[in-house]
C-alpha cells in the first residue's frame, strides 16, 4: 500500500511537471480554440460581479467558475483591483494583459487534469482491484491529445476530472449502498453534468446500479428502501446540477441558441459525416490517433475479459464507453478531442488485461508474488516505453515556439510596417505590432472567392494557414469554391515566406504571398 502511494505520488509529481512544461505555450501573442471565448465569458462575470455566465454552451459551469475567481483573485493581487466587488476598469486591464489572464484559465485547467488522474486511480482500484488504476492511470498519462487540451483555457479536464469523480461515486455505490453514498453518486452526476452535457450517458449507470441493488433485495422493505434511495439519487443529480449551474434553469432561451451553434452542422473539417460514418470515424481514425497501438490493443483483450468475467463494474465502464460513442456519433460533427473523456477507460481495461494476464500466467506456472511484481513491471515497460518517449518529446515542444509565433517575428522584420495583411485563422498573431489592420477570419475564402479580390479590398498581403486549407483540399468535392480560392492563391502568386514545424517544431504550415496588384516585394 506504501509503495503503491509513493508510485502514485511520483505520477502526479511528474504529470504536474509536464503539464506545467508548456502551459505558456504562444503566449502572450496567440491563444487557443475557444480560451478567447472564455476569457470574455469570465471577464464579464469578474468586471460586473455578475454570477450569471450568460453562457451555456457546454455547460462549463465547473471549469467558467473557478476561472472567474482566479481571474478576479489575480486582478486583484497583480494589478491593484479591488478584492471585492465588480472592477469596471478589467476590460482595459485585460487588454494589455490577455496572456497572463488565458495563463489564469490554463492553470485551472491543468489543476483539474492532476486530479483528474488520481481519480482515474481511484476508479480503476474499484473496477477491477489493484494495481489496475495505478498501471491504468500511467498508460493513461500517455495521450499527446490529452496533453493538448489540459494545457488550454477549455473544460475539457474539468470533465474529465468530474467525469472519473462520478464514476467513482457510481462504483462506491455499487459495492457499498447507502442513502448516503445514493446523494453523492447524484451529486458528482450533477456536477459532471455542469461540465460537459453529454456526460449525462453517465445516467444509465446509476439506473443500472439501482435495478441491480434492486434486484438484490429480500424482503418488501429492503426493496422499498431501495426504491427511496434510488429516488434521493435522481434527486441529487438535479441538485448537483441546479448548484453549480443555477442559471441553466433560469435562461432557458439562451440555453438553446447556445445548443444550436454547438450542434450547427457545418464545421470544415469535422462534418458531413452521417451517424455510421462519424462512429465508423471515431473506431478507424481517431482512436488510433489517440491511443498507442499496444495500449489499443490490449484494451481489446481487457474488454473481451471484462465480458468473459461479467463483472457488473467493469461493464458499467464498458457501457458508458458504448453510450459515450453511440452518443457522440449522432451529432452533426465530429471530434477527436471529445474522445478524451473516455480514453483513460480504455487505458484501465489495457492495465486490467496486464495485471490479469500476468496473474493468470504465473499461477499457473507457479511464480511467487515477487515473480508476479516483476513480470508486471516488464511489461508495463515494454508496452509504455516509446508512448512515454513521445509523450515527453511532445511536452517539450509545447515549450517551445511554434510557427505562429516564428511567422510573427519574421513579419515584423521583415515586412514593411502598414502593409496590409488578409489573413486565416491560425496563423501569426499580430496584435500589438504595425500590421494592427490585419483582419482575421477563418478562413480567407469565406470573404472572397479569388485572391484577386483581396488585392481590389486593398491588400498586400494573404497569410494562409494548414489548419485551415487542408480541411478544404481533403473534401474537395465538398467546397469547390475554397479550394478554387487556395489553388489559385499558391498557383499564381508569389510565395514570399513559408514556416513549417519540422520535425522538432510544432503549429501549422503557415504561408505568406505577395497579392498581383500589391505594391512591391
Amino acid at each position: 500500500m506504501k509503495t503503491s502511494r509513493l508510485l502514485l505520488a511520483v505520477l502526479l509529481l511528474f504529470v504536474s511537471l509536464t503539464y506545467l512544461w508548456g502551459v505558456r505555450r504562444d503566449l502572450p501573442n496567440a491563444a487557443g480554440s475557444d480560451e478567447v471565448d472564455f476569457l470574455l465569458i469570465v471577464a464579464q462575470m469578474a468586471a460586473t460581479s455578475d454570477p450569471n455566465p450568460h453562457w451555456f454552451g457546454h455547460p462549463g459551469a465547473t471549469f467558467i467558475y473557478p476561472y472567474a475567481v482566479g481571474l478576479h483573485t489575480w486582478n486583484a493581487a497583480v494589478t491593484g483591483g479591488p478584492w471585492l466587488g465588480a472592477d469596471p476598469s478589467l476590460a482595459e486591464t485585460l487588454a494589455e494583459n490577455s496572456g497572463a489572464a488565458i495563463l489564469v484559465g490554463r492553470l485551472v485547467s491543468v489543476a483539474y487534469g492532476i486530479l483528474a488522474i488520481w481519480m482515474i486511480c481511484l476508479v480503476g482500484d474499484r473496477a477491477f482491484g489493484p494495481p489496475v488504476g495505478l498501471i491504468g492511470s500511467w498508460l493513461a498519462v500517455l495521450s499527446p491529445l490529452t496533453l493538448d487540451h489540459v494545457d488550454m483555457a477549455r473544460t475539457d479536464s474539468a470533465g474529465l476530472f468530474f467525469g472519473f469523480l462520478a464514476m467513482w461515486a457510481l462504483l462506491r455505490l455499487l459495492h457499498e449502498p447507502s442513502p448516503r453514498a445514493h446523494v453523492l453518486a447524484g451529486l458528482t452526476l450533477g456536477l459532471a453534468i455542469a461540465s460537459r452535457y453529454f456526460l449525462a450517458g453517465l445516467l444509465p449507470l446509476l439506473l443500472a446500479i439501482d435495478v441491480s441493488l434492486l434486484s438484490r433485495a429480500t424482503s418488501p422493505e429492503d426493496r422499498r428502501s431501495t426504491v427511496r434511495s434510488a429516488l434521493i439519487g435522481a434527486a441529487s443529480v438535479a441538485v448537483g446540477l441546479a448548484l453549480s449551474s443555477p442559471f441553466l434553469f433560469l435562461e432557458i432561451n439562451e440555453v438553446v441558441a447556445n445548443l444550436t451553434h454547438e450542434t450547427r452542422g457545418a464545421h470544415p473539417g469535422a462534418d458531413g459525416l452521417d451517424y455510421l460514418g462519424n462512429l465508423s470515424w471515431y473506431f478507424t481514425v481517431a482512436l488510433p490517433r489517440s491511443v498507442p497501438w499496444a495500449v489499443l490493443a490490449l484494451a481489446g483483450v481487457g474488454t473481451i475479459w471484462s465480458l468473459v468475467r461479467r463483472e457488473l463494474g467493469p461493464l458499467l465502464l464498458l457501457g458508458f464507453v458504448a453510450i459515450f460513442l453511440a452518443g457522440i456519433s449522432f451529432a452533426t460533427l465530429h471530434w477527436g478531442r471529445w474522445l478524451i473523456q473516455i480514453l483513460p477507460i480504455l487505458a484501465l481495461f489495457a492495465a486490467a488485461a496486464i495485471v490479469w494476464g500476468v496473474a493468470a500466467v504465473v499461477g499457473r506456472v507457479g511464480g511467487s508474488g515477487r515473480t508476479r511484481e516483476v513480470a508486471l513491471v516488464t511489461i508495463v515497460v515494454a508496452v509504455s516505453v516509446v508512448p512515454a518517449l513521445s509523450y515527453v518529446r511532445h511536452a517539450r515542444l509545447q515549450a517551445s515556439p511554434s510557427t505562429r509565433d516564428i511567422a510573427r517575428e519574421w513579419i515584423i522584420d521583415n515586412l514593411t510596417p502598414g502593409e496590409r495583411i488578409a489573413a486565416d485563422l491560425y496563423t501569426a498573431p499580430l496584435q500589438n505590432t504595425a500590421f494592427e489592420n490585419t483582419d482575421f477570419v477563418f478562413s480567407l475564402a469565406e470573404i472572397v472567392s479569388t485572391p484577386a479580390e483581396l488585392a481590389a479590398r486593398g491588400y498586400d498581403i494573404a497569410m494562409v494557414s494548414s489548419t485551415v486549407y487542408r480541411r478544404f483540399l481533403g473534401t474537395p468535392e465538398r467546397y469547390p469554391k475554397e479550394v478554387g480560392f487556395y489553388r489559385t492563391l499558391f498557383r499564381k502568386h508569389a510565395r514570399i515566406a513559408e514556416f513549417r514545424p519540422g520535425p522538432e517544431g510544432r503549429g501549422p504550415v503557415i504561408r505568406l504571398y505577395r497579392l498581383e496588384g500589391g505594391p512591391a516585394s
